[in-house]
């Protein structure tokens, strides 16, 4: 089985691969920290998260919310194979739980309702893992392109998004 915590290092390494735990900006104004973005997480503005929370503590909260809001619906533990499990967990994080199920789903060929159940990972577990993984990529580059054909105003995000989803 995937371990959850290799998942949650490869995550890291696209979101703060040097885990500075530097605050960064987005255009409209919304921060981010480790990868977790103010636009979804408003909850941690309180706790001073995206302001003066220091890194460990900002990192051991980051690696908490990966676990529980991402790892646990996409069921990140109960993949067998770990680049899959990486990939996944990535996607989740970048595109949001739903879509990374319904990529995976239609990776394996089951019906998307964007959650990963116990068809979805037994049809994974009878896939090619090299099949799944290219199909993820494909999935992926997709749907970077449709986001920036329906706004391109997102054009300047698609090279860092497309060296993400092939990877």
């Amino acid at each position: 089985m995937a371990d959850i915590e290799m998942a949650i290092d490869y995550v890291l390494g696209w979101e703060d691969a040097t885990l500075s735990g530097t605050i960064t900006t987005t255009p409209d104004g919304k921060r981010t920290r480790f990868g977790i973005d103010e636009h979804w997480h408003p909850e941690l503005t309180n706790c001073l998260y995206f302001s003066s929370m220091g890194k460990v503590a900002a990192l051991q909260l980051a690696r908490g919310i990966y676990a529980t809001n991402y790892c646990q619906p996409l069921c990140i533990a109960e993949i067998v194979n770990q680049e899959i499990a990486n990939k996944l967990l990535s996607l989740g994080v970048n595109t949001g739980v739903v879509t990374a199920a319904r990529m995976l789903q239609d990776a394996v060929t089951v019906v998307g309702d964007g959650r990963i159940g116990p068809l979805t990972l037994h049809a994974l577990d009878l896939a090619d893992p090299e099949k799944v993984l290219e199909d993820l990529r494909d999935e992926a580059e997709s749907y970077y392109d449709a986001l920036v054909d329906k706004n391109p105003g997102l054009a300047v995000y698609r090279a860092g998004w497309l060296r993400r989803a092939s990877a």
